[in-house]
């Protein structure tokens, strides 16, 4: 299946003083937020969040050589810059966070925060990105990480309340363990979210795993106004 990645817009990032709302680093989510969100909590262990423009969005997958469909890559990963380098970009920010405690629901999560230069350019790359979301369910993205290579199925995409919600399970070759990420992008004004959550298997046990990615991204969105 081909899907297009790339959504039609300005391919620079936009100069000058960000629209009038929280600046992207504020709207991460803190610690107490997370953990308010979820069964556990996690932790940035100290380490400071990404900050400045489309360059600090994680850059691994650029052809289909890196991960095919490239088309459906950005569902599997949280904010990859080749998404995000089209759009009229103001600023950006980016955070990991982690639990690494046995019988922990949730091990960790990245979070990303894109700012646009117009709430109507949020809107229209939102519309795509969840046309592209729906179009990837039940492809399997077969990505190539160093030497490794791993499977990515795509399923259970939804949107409701501006929030698109995926899961992806991976697996590395031959015979990996399989891995349970819940993914979450929404969109208020000029803001758009993402949110990439590790479920671990007692997690997996639990009645809806997805929310908690979605609870995520809409406590981000909650601090975008």
């Amino acid at each position: 299946m081909t899907v297009v990645l790339l959504v039609a817009g300005c391919a620079q990032t936009v100069p000058g003083v960000p629209t009038p709302a929280a600046s992207a680093v504020k709207v991460l989510p803190t610690e107490g937020e997370i953990g308010s969100d979820l069964p556990n909590t996690l932790s940035t262990f100290g380490f400071r969040p990404f900050v400045g423009g489309v360059e600090i969005l994680p850059d691994g997958y650029r052809t289909e050589a890196d991960a095919s469909p490239i088309g459906c890559a950005a569902v599997t990963d949280t904010a990859p810059r080749i998404v995000y380098e089209p759009l009229p970009v103001v600023e950006a920010a980016r955070q990991s966070y982690f639990n690494w405690d046995e019988g922990a629901d949730a091990s960790g999560a990245d979070a990303a925060v894109v700012r646009l230069s117009t709430a109507t350019a949020a809107r229209d790359a939102f519309d795509a990105f969840t046309r592209q979301w729906r179009q990837c369910a039940g492809t399997t993205v077969v990505k190539h990480v160093g030497a490794a290579v791993v499977d990515a199925v795509v399923s259970d995409v939804d949107d409701e309340d501006a929030v698109v919600s995926a899961t992806v399970r991976t697996r590395q070759r031959p015979g990996g363990a399989q891995t349970r990420y819940e993914r979450a992008l929404g969109v208020r004004n000029a803001t758009l979210v993402e949110v990439s959550l590790a479920v671990t298997p007692d997690g997996d046990r639990q009645p809806d795993p997805r929310a908690w990615a979605v609870d995520i991204a809409k406590t981000m969105l909650g601090k975008s106004e």
